[in-house]
């Protein structure tokens, strides 16, 4: 049994693909399985799967005709055999400490998730701000969670962070329990299956070094680059990661979290979703908000005023008023203070 297995799901990234997975195959625990699954990929990563398997026998390929992310992801762990499962996505790549680092914080503390800080990179910036440690929109920064083993509960801000199930390893026998909900076309896949693993896990802990740098290049052709129908999906895998959250029993004690969360992944979709769809996504936002906008205890700890501002525009006030903050966030006039004023109050 090796000591973790690397599960990286590809599909049309040849361009990327060899400098991931070398940096895999070059990492310091050298006791690991690397599982390729090429997702019906339509460029050379096929044949680029087939050769790293061939050259080092810690390389497992998998073609499948094409299912989307989720399936892939799920595929490779259903055959993986590692104690420690680790995913990876295939335009990304890591330090080659990462797994050396995260193994012995898992055997230490004797956790169900061990989780890594990483960084933000975009490689058409200038030299020197191309890679920024990542931190929550919201200011939450994984530096500052517990040391040693916690509980979700122990510090609830983990829930409220970027998912980036990338960044972690789970117990495998622990994360073969759990599925990425298999929504095929669906940008943020990893929300519902972070609630499902974070409100499960009995312990957990954070590594504070960055160890995966995370790539945003524009038009890369991921979330990050979407603008058009896919994006909804957002809303219904938000509802899908709340009801995993409230079946957990924990909602309460982790509501505020979670919906920061919810507010500000699909804020950013919401501003860059196609003008044609906008209106579409208004309607299931305000079914979404609506349980907040009812709960007389929600303090909205963690927002900032741009989040409340979001927020209002959707839960309080009709389209109009949630296009124009829309328009207002894309230019820089002078009525965006009196705008934010008006909705705010």
């Amino acid at each position: 049994m090796a000591k973790v297995s690397i599960v990286v799901p590809i599909y049309n990234v040849e361009k990327y693909l060899r400098e991931c997975v070398d940096s895999i195959l070059n990492q310091t625990l050298r006791d690991i399985e690397v599982i390729l699954v090429d997702d019906g990929s339509p460029d050379a990563c096929p044949q680029i799967v087939d050769e790293y398997a061939r050259q080092d026998s810690r390389v497992v390929a998998i073609h499948q005709p094409n299912s989307g992310y989720s399936r892939a992801v799920n595929h490779g762990i259903e055959k993986s055999h590692g104690e420690y499962i680790g995913i990876i996505e295939s335009d990304d790549w890591i330090e080659p400490d990462m797994y050396e680092k995260l193994y012995k914080s898992a055997k230490k503390y004797d956790t169900d998730v061990t989780k890594g800080m990483f960084t933000k990179y975009n490689s058409t910036l200038p030299a020197g701000a191309r890679d920024e440690v990542f931190r929550n929109p919201s200011g939450i920064d994984l530096s500052l969670a517990p040391d040693g083993a916690f509980k979700i509960t122990d510090w609830p801000q983990l829930l409220a962070f970027h998912a980036s199930i990338w960044s972690s390893i789970y117990r495998a026998s622990f994360v073969k329990k759990i599925k990425i909900p298999e929504t095929a076309g669906a940008s943020y896949q990893d929300f519902p299956f972070m609630m499902d693993v974070m409100t499960r896990a009995k312990r957990i802990s954070v590594v504070r070094k960055p160890l995966v740098h995370w790539r945003n290049d524009p038009e890369q052709g991921n979330s990050t680059s979407a603008r058009g129908e896919k994006l909804l999906l957002m809303a219904k895998n938000s509802q899908t990661g709340i009801n995993i959250v409230k079946k957990s029993g924990l909602y309460d004690e982790l509501k505020e979290a979670l919906y920061i969360h919810v507010v500000w992944t699909n804020m950013g979709f919401f501003c860059k979703i196609d003008s044609m769809y906008r209106r579409d996504y208004y309607d299931q936002l305000r079914k979404l908000f609506e349980p907040v906008k009812q709960d007389p205890d929600f303090t909205y700890r963690y927002f900032r005023p741009q989040d409340r501002l979001f927020f209002s525009s959707i839960a309080d006030h009709g389209y109009a008023y949630a296009s124009a903050v829309v328009i207002a966030s894309k230019v820089k006039t002078n009525f965006l203070p009196r705008l934010k004023q008006l909705l705010l109050h």
